[in-house]
């Protein structure tokens, strides 16, 4: 009997090895995948505090404060495994304008889970009155449903994006949905697709030539297009109508 049982510990032995290897190579598999992109060095020079923006970070949230205190906020939700320093630069040019902005830092760098994360930071600015909530690509998503539940929101902008549910009936909700014309991942035909889901009274803007990555300041991205429109141009473009939206919620007259 004990000679039989040798062959039978052994089975197992190996039995065990192998789930142990298989579960080591899926947690490294899930690690590189996780691995963010990077932010572009115009990203971290856009974390520098200066030029009446006072640039803070935590381990939850990167806040851009104007000195002169606002009323108006935006908060921010990255897209899928994205650095989030890689928004610097679209939040710095919003608080320049007199807009506190903020990027919220996600889970394993997926919005979805961490969607209702821009409550923290609403309760601990107080002093911020009215809010409008944006997402680049899988972080717009999660901003849709943030703005779908919580009335706070007077605002939502989206980055290469389209809601998965229903906010059409929310016709006291501005939109701005900016897409690229040469986008592989929202791609324009995409968020067509998506307008039944959005308010009737929805802006688009499309910035011809752009791709999905010149929404955040990183690299390439698998299954993305090519861009036709450098990445200066097109940040200006998609600044310009986010501050657009900023304005209109925030009640300031816009020069014809």
């Amino acid at each position: 009997m004990k000679a039989k049982s040798r062959p039978r510990r052994r089975t197992w032995r190996w039995v065990a090895l192998s789930i142990v290897a298989v579960v080591l190579i899926a947690v490294v598999g899930a690690a590189w995948w996780l691995r963010p992109f990077p932010a572009s060095t115009q990203a971290m020079d856009a974390l520098r505090s200066g030029r009446g923006v006072q640039v803070t970070t935590t381990n939850d949230v990167i806040t851009f404060m104007p000195v002169q205190k606002p009323t108006e906020g935006i908060l921010f939700y990255p897209g899928a495994r994205v650095d989030p320093d890689a928004y610097a630069r679209y939040m710095r040019t919003f608080a320049e304008h007199g807009y506190a902005a903020f990027i919220v830092k996600m889970p394993l760098n997926i919005a979805l889970l961490g969607e209702n994360l821009a409550a923290n930071v609403i309760a601990a600015n107080p002093s911020i009155k009215t809010w409008v909530i944006g997402g680049h690509s899988l972080g717009g998503v999660a901003a849709c449903r943030f703005a779908a539940r919580n009335a706070v929101i007077k605002g939502l902008l989206l980055y290469a994006s389209y809601p998965d549910g229903n906010l059409s009936k929310q016709t006291g909700l501005r939109v701005v949905s900016v897409a690229g014309t040469n986008d592989g991942l929202a791609t324009p035909a995409k968020v067509t697709t998506a307008k039944k889901l959005l308010p009737p009274t929805t802006v688009y803007v499309m910035i011809q030539g752009g791709v999905h990555a010149f929404f955040g300041d990183y690299g390439p991205q698998d299954g993305d297009g090519q861009p036709t429109i450098s990445r200066e141009a097109a940040h200006v473009a998609i600044a310009n109508a986010s501050l657009t939206l900023l304005d209109e919620v925030a009640g300031v007259k816009v020069a014809a």
